[in-house]
């Protein structure tokens, strides 16, 4: 059977949440499916696709729009041009759209989306005025219709898609992302991070530069927390989102918080090795990687009690409220200071579940048959 896939999500290898998602499952399906037949759809000015999407499996097949990605979203917007199956040598049997994107597709085609998380209708606040033009025209609500099944990472998500819009459950299905990370020892992280010169002990904030991550809580509760504590530092790494320039200018003003950017697995890995603990207070999550990564560290982590934090994360997290900068402020001082808080959760994390890509690539793969099979 043909298996169409967009992976226009995948133009830049700077890949986030999404783009590992994406990655990762395309790497699971090239190592596991040998049977079925997979078309890749990218796009951008270049003549062919992106070298990372370069599989050497027979089976998987790459088809390029050389336009950029914006003249495409725009051609599919405004309904003009071939609808998405058009791009495929051959007649497609399923097509998935692994996030929400613009797309165009004839009404035939068995179609399979993902939703990772609906924060644009829960806080339209946080957006930028673009970015809220942008989920407008991208019409999630027609892409809900149209898909004959919908994956999203987490219950709580699927939650808000039947509340959000006349959609029956059985029409969603649960998978949650898998977490991988490079193994660290103490010499080794300290070699790698070596670069950053980090001379004092430090908490640590992953993730990217945007109001939805609450960093101005962040930087608010560490004011006080590094009155009382002058030799503890806040690292933060993530690539800037939208509205970051505020964020970033309260970041940059303060000598005890260090921001690096966009930085690789392997330095990413290291700094979780060698925290105090991951701070990450989010107004709203689909799912939420960093705790788990930090998890899988042994690394504590203090997280938002609200949205799916709580059914990721169990019991393995200290909770704060997002709204209460005081609440996180004391939460970092319990965790620097209790010695038994902080082995207990470090003991906890040894056997705490952390979900796998094998896991999530299995699962979409039983989906995929059982859509192909109707």
């Amino acid at each position: 059977m043909n298996i169409g896939i967009d992976v226009r999500a995948l133009h830049s290898k700077r890949f986030t949440g999404i783009g590992n998602y994406i990655y990762n499952c395309l790497k699971y399906i090239a190592e596991h499916d040998k049977e079925n037949n997979y078309y890749l759809l990218s796009s951008g000015l270049k003549n062919k696709a992106p070298q990372w999407l370069e599989f050497d499996q027979p089976n998987i097949h790459f088809i390029h729009i050389k336009q950029a990605n914006k003249l495409v979203n725009f051609k599919f917007f405004l309904n003009i041009g071939k609808d998405l199956t058009k791009f495929f040598p051959v007649k497609i049997d399923l097509f998935w759209l692994p996030n929400m994107i613009f797309y165009k597709m004839n009404k035939q085609t068995p179609f399979l989306l993902t939703i990772h998380d609906l924060s644009f209708l829960h806080n339209e606040e946080f957006y930028s005025l673009k970015r809220r033009l942008w989920h407008k025209c991208v019409n999630i609500k027609n892409l809900v219709a149209r898909a004959d099944k919908i994956i999203t990472v987490s219950n709580n998500t699927k939650r808000d898609i039947v509340r959000f819009f006349p959609i029956s459950e059985d029409k969603i299905n649960v998978i949650y992302p898998g977490v991988e990370v490079n193994k660290m020892t103490e010499s080794n992280a300290q070699r790698i991070l070596a670069k950053f010169q980090l001379y004092n002990p430090f908490f640590l904030y992953v993730g990217t530069i945007e109001p939805r991550k609450n960093i101005g809580a962040i930087v608010k509760a560490f004011d006080k927390f590094h009155k009382d504590y002058p030799n503890v530092d806040l690292v933060i790494v993530g690539k800037k989102g939208w509205v970051y320039r505020h964020l970033l200018h309260k970041i940059q003003k303060r000598k005890y918080i260090h921001y690096f950017g966009y930085i690789s697995g392997k330095e990413k890995d290291a700094l979780y090795y060698l925290s105090q603990g991951l701070v990450w207070p989010s107004y709203y999550e689909g799912f939420g990687f960093p705790p788990l990564e930090a998890t899988a560290h042994g690394v504590p982590v203090i997280t938002s009690f609200k949205t799916s934090l709580p059914e990721i994360m169990k019991q393995q997290a200290l909770y704060v409220d997002p709204y209460n900068a005081a609440d996180i402020y004391q939460t970092l001082k319990l965790l620097l200071k209790n010695d038994k808080t902080k082995k207990y959760l470090q003991d906890k994390a040894q056997d705490f579940h952390i979900p796998s890509w094998s896991n999530q690539g299995k699962e979409i793969l039983k989906l995929f048959n059982t859509m192909i099979k109707k």
